[in-house]
């Protein structure tokens, strides 16, 4: 894409609305299961014939934040090696979920991850009846231009019940020290829960909310079968982008595309209005 795109893109990213007691931002961001290069469903191609096309993809989303699910350490290294503005929070050996942000416009000022089992401080552990360890990795950005902080995430559940239920359940407890500093949350990834299950309501308690509501296509609560996110099952969503705070979703859409299936996922975009409380 144009370096004049970039310089667009970048100082609308930055573009803040404000008053003397808040700024307000607008950032882009995105979540993809890139499906693992070991996995081979039909009709999808190798992750040699693929990885050009989804490093274009996002390239053209122009993304502040991209959260990452499902690559080994070699396609995450490549993806990374490849969207050059990007710097990336990951565990080191286990790549399941990753997060990518734009180091010209955030300054990161900590970082963290948990395992996803009943001993989450302890690396690749298991325990809630699912075979594979998985992981939510975090960080606390600064946006340069106002100084306003927030945390932003990627996670990848498992997908054997009942710990989705018991993976929700863990997130909401970790997250409590961060809504009680009373810091904006984003919470991406597959959660590979869909909105007709009953852990789905986990997602979006203690005062969680669903980016698709922006979507001209949600019924209010958000619990229709309208929008898929994969190409393979009509009307099940499971990738969200759910906030907590002074966050609004004023756009949520699934990134369709008309060459090769890229993955057995959507990506799926929104863009959230952050407002930073300068007192």
């Amino acid at each position: 894409y144009s370096i004049g795109l970039v310089m667009v893109s970048f100082v609308f990213a930055s573009m803040t609305i404000p008053s003397s007691h808040a700024d307000e931002i607008e950032l882009k961001v995105v979540t993809y299961n890139v499906l693992v290069e070991l996995s081979a469903p039909p009709g999808i191609p190798s992750w040699s014939k693929r990885r050009d096309a989804i490093v274009e993809l996002l390239r053209q989303e122009n993304a502040d934040l991209i959260a990452i699910q499902e690559p080994t350490p070699r396609q995450l290294d490549y993806l990374v090696d490849n969207l050059k503005d990007f710097d990336v929070i990951r565990d080191e050996k286990f790549t399941d979920a990753a997060l990518l942000y734009r180091r010209e416009i955030f300054e990161k000022l900590d970082e963290g991850k948990w395992w996803l089992s009943p001993t989450p401080e302890k690396p690749m552990s298991r325990g809630f009846g699912n075979f594979l360890a998985r992981i939510l990795v975090w960080a606390k950005l600064k946006h340069r231009p106002t100084g306003g902080e927030f945390i932003a995430s990627s996670t990848h559940f498992d997908n054997t019940s009942p710990s989705q239920t018991k993976m929700a359940a863990l997130c909401q407890e970790k997250w409590k020290p961060f809504i009680d500093q009373k810091i904006p949350i984003i919470w991406m990834g597959d959660f590979n829960t869909d909105q007709d299950r009953g852990d789905y309501p986990m997602l979006t308690s203690n005062g969680f909310a669903d980016a698709y509501t922006a979507s001209p296509k949600a019924s209010p609560g958000g619990k229709d079968d309208n929008v898929s996110t994969f190409p393979s099952d009509h009307g099940k969503r499971i990738d969200h982008i759910l906030h907590h705070g002074p966050i609004r979703a004023t756009e949520w859409r699934v990134v369709t595309y008309a060459a090769t299936i890229l993955s057995d996922h959507y990506p799926v975009a929104a863009k959230l209005r952050v407002t930073f409380d300068k007192n």
